[in-house]
């Protein structure tokens, strides 16, 4: 071959390689996974069965010898099926008879001793009026769902005894996989299954590093879990601390566990196959504390699975998410979950930093190890000069600089870990530059006066943005010079109204929703600061953080509800957790904005933190049907096809004057922009659950500066149980700004015959801009 015929091949191939780049770049002919959204009665005649037809479909759109396999069939829930597909295999199936949509899978990330005497579940030396004791169900044979990374099913929490048979409705499964069998499952732990098919697509499980089976390796499932329904176990502590009797919420509840995530998170389409399968199986409740963001629910399996979980009368709790504290954060915003924030609880484990100054600097430490009472004063360092050296990251820090010091370390808002592993990692990094000690500072978004305690392997104490800058100062003042701390550790916990509590936690995600501004969310906080529950093998309980903790407090709350009140609705319990939530902490003032240390607004609290004892008897709730929600979403203009995905069929939405707003919510989001008038009236209706006689309530109001809010009538009545009353509230307002802020209300109803209960709706008022 000559030079120039070798150029021109050259360039024949390189031409080629191009076209056939652009094809793939255009045609994407890689495989990921899809929900394809089905009308089920629009399966032809000569199919049996449907999977045969949803086969069908993958064969006539395959681009390749190999077509796709069906990997899951959704037929509870809502109507279709999970596959792999390449990008023009999808917009093929969307043209397919009887297709709705066709929606690619994303991934999702995961988002106790103390907490049942601080929620008054349990009796304590102050008060012998807890709820278990004026209840004795404990959640009784209700069965929750466990959506989350398995379980570690030898933990003490998961004992059995005392526990009756499994309830006779259960149709669950205890899967074998790696490491796990039958014989894991109990009458506590009543069914385990996993889900990986999706996640499988692009990553391979590696099985010397995680269980292929509903086994967890993580801890977070099982965390979760115990924090829901876990057994009493007497004597439970870390190292010492927080000692006391480790007890779920709703002890005598039953658990099924359902692992879907994974080391690298957890797919969108094993978790819509989780919840179908949980909700076939008989649970009561499903308790998810996973999140991604703020997206219409046609995008998100998740949310449309939660729809068809209510439907079917299952109570559905979601993590509001950790990415706080900045606005419109939330993920799990749809009207049909309950959006669970965190909250801290009134417990700390007090340690002190005495700089040579003199000054004394309390901060929150668990270290017990051989230098737990570390008096010798040693040189202090903060290694400036960079933002890694700073975070002190993996081989950031000079040994030269740290070795023998206690070291400052800043420590940036969680997002990923829930706050388990970074000072952890902390920790390390200095020790391995010869560090003596270490100071872990909260940066300005972690919270003002916000302490995550965390395990660590050299004596370290949590300071709070506010401490951490005034260590920092000293250091700056002495030029890095001479110098030095006393690290001084308790070994004590402290607990009651000496700890200010609840605090909105700095990382717990934040409202508005720009998805579905018209309902105010989260729905309401629960602890989840410095949580400890069962975890790994050598951390039998340990201390975790995050919205993933909060939501299994809920969850198990609403078992308690669920078994006292067996008939109640999922939008009943909601509205009794929230209406009975609470606004003021410990201490008798409002609760507080870790961010800020400034009064939290509804968009960082809901309507409030949960209070147990008051739910269960919540005077009147606010009832929501499945087509409620329904003409909900009729009045954002989605399509008919959109819609589909929760009625499984096409609808025509009902011609009414309905808005947004009127869905019969137990709190107001209420808009105002310069395309609308400045008048806004919404209606609400009420059951009564309380009084079994004659009961009457009347109406009082907390109007924002320049917003009146007037509510007709101002008195309700009930004869009996179940009877009903609606309500209409006008909003006004004389501001006209869309640059004004928020502002906040709330509306009460109080018992004043047949009862005490007070009934509140907190109120959220947004100016936007017309569109």
């Amino acid at each position: 071959m000559t030079m120039a015929n070798a150029s021109v091949a050259t360039l024949v191939l390189i031409l080629l390689a191009i076209s056939a780049k652009s094809k793939a770049a255009d045609h994407d002919d890689s495989r990921k996974p899809y929900i394809i959204h089905m009308i089920r009665t629009m399966k032809p005649l000569h199919f049996n069965l449907h999977h045969h037809w949803y086969d069908s479909m993958l064969h006539q759109v395959s681009q390749s010898d190999s077509p796709s396999e069906l990997l899951y069939t959704y037929d509870t829930l809502f109507h279709g099926f999970a596959a792999r597909l390449t990008r023009a295999e999808a917009e093929a199936m969307e043209s397919m008879q009887g297709c709705l949509a066709v929606i690619p899978s994303s991934r999702k990330k995961i988002t106790t001793t103390r907490t049942p005497q601080f929620l008054n579940l349990a009796s304590s030396s102050s008060s012998s009026s807890g709820l278990w004791s004026q209840y004795s169900t404990y959640g009784e044979d209700i069965i929750i769902g466990v959506i989350d990374t398995g379980i570690w099913p030898e933990s003490q929490s998961f004992s059995d005894e005392g526990l009756g048979p499994v309830p006779a409705r259960w149709k669950g499964n205890c899967e074998n996989g790696q490491e796990f069998n039958s014989s894991n499952c109990n009458r506590k732990i009543i069914g385990a299954r996993y889900f990986f098919k999706g996640y499988e697509n692009e990553t391979r499980i590696n099985q010397t590093l995680e269980y292929k089976s509903p086994r967890d390796n993580d801890g977070h499932g099982t965390h979760t879990a115990s924090t829901i329904a876990g057994a009493a176990v007497p004597a439970t502590n870390f190292f010492g601390y927080a000692n006391g009797t480790a007890t779920g919420m709703a002890p005598r509840a039953r658990l099924a566990i359902y692992k879907v995530c994974w080391r690298e998170g957890c797919e969108g389409i094993d978790v819509a196959a989780a919840m179908e399968q949980a909700v076939v199986d008989g649970v009561d409740i499903l308790s998810i504390s996973l999140g991604s963001s703020d997206v219409q629910f046609p995008k998100d399996p998740t949310a449309v699975a939660a729809f068809g979980a209510i439907e079917k009368g299952v109570f559905v709790s979601a993590a509001v998410g950790n990415d706080g504290p900045f606005p419109s954060t939330l993920s799990n915003a749809a009207p049909w979950f309950t959006t669970v924030g965190a909250s801290t609880i009134d417990r700390h484990f007090p340690a002190s930093v005495v700089l040579g100054n003199q000054e004394i600097y309390r901060g929150s430490s668990n270290y017990k190890g051989k230098d737990a009472q570390l008096q010798t004063s040693l040189p202090l360092v903060y290694a400036s000069a960079t933002n890694s050296s700073r975070r002190c990251l993996s081989g950031s820090l000079d040994p030269n600089l740290v070795k023998g010091k206690i070291v400052v370390c800043d420590q940036l808002l969680i997002s990923k870990n829930e706050g388990e592993s970074d000072a952890l990692v902390k920790g390390f990094v200095v020790a391995e530059a010869g560090g003596a000690g270490i100071i872990v500072a909260n940066d300005k978004f972690f919270g003002a006066d916000e302490q995550i305690t965390n395990v660590n392997n050299l004596p370290a104490i949590f300071a709070s943005f506010t401490v951490g800058e005034k260590i920092k100062a000293y250091i700056k003042v002495s030029n890095g010079g001479n110098c030095t701390a006393t690290m001084s550790f308790s070994g004590l916990t402290e607990v009651g109204n000496a700890v200010a509590a609840p605090i909105v936690a700095a990382f717990s995600s934040r409202g508005p929703s720009s998805t579905y501004p018209h309902i105010l969310k989260p729905d309401m906080i629960a602890p989840g600061v410095n949580i400890l529950a069962a975890f790994r093998p050598r951390l039998p309980y340990y201390f975790v953080s995050g919205t993933s903790m909060a939501c299994p407090h809920v969850s198990g709350i609403a078992a308690l509800i669920k078994a006292i009140h067996p008939t109640w609705s999922p939008a009943a319990i909601k509205s009794a957790l929230m209406t009975s939530s609470y606004i003021v902490d410990n201490t008798k003032q409002g609760i507080r904005d870790s961010a800020t240390m400034e009064a939290a607004d509804p968009f960082a609290i809901g309507a409030g933190h949960v209070d147990p004892r008051a739910a269960v008897n919540p005077g009147l709730v606010y009832d929501i049907a499945a087509q409620d929600y329904v003409n909900f979403v009729c009045t954002l203009n989605y399509t008919k096809q959109q819609i589909a995905l929760l009625t499984k069929t096409l609808i025509s939405c009902p011609n009414s004057s309905l808005e947004a707003g009127d869905l019969n919510y137990p709190s107001f989001s209420v808009l105002f922009n310069s395309g609308n008038k400045w008048v806004q009236v919404k209606r609400r209706t009420v059951t009564n659950v309380g009084a079994e006689g004659h009961a009457v309530y009347r109406v009082s109001v907390k109007s924002p500066p320049g917003v009146k809010i007037s509510v007709q009538p101002e008195t309700l009545e009930f004869n009996k149980l179940q009877d009903k009353a609606s309500y209409t509230v006008r909003f006004e307002t004389n501001i006209t700004s869309a640059s004004s802020s928020n502002a906040f209300g709330e509306i009460k109803w109080t018992c004043i015959k047949g009862g005490t209960q007070v009934v509140r709706s907190p109120v959220a008022l947004q100016w936007q801009p017309s569109n």
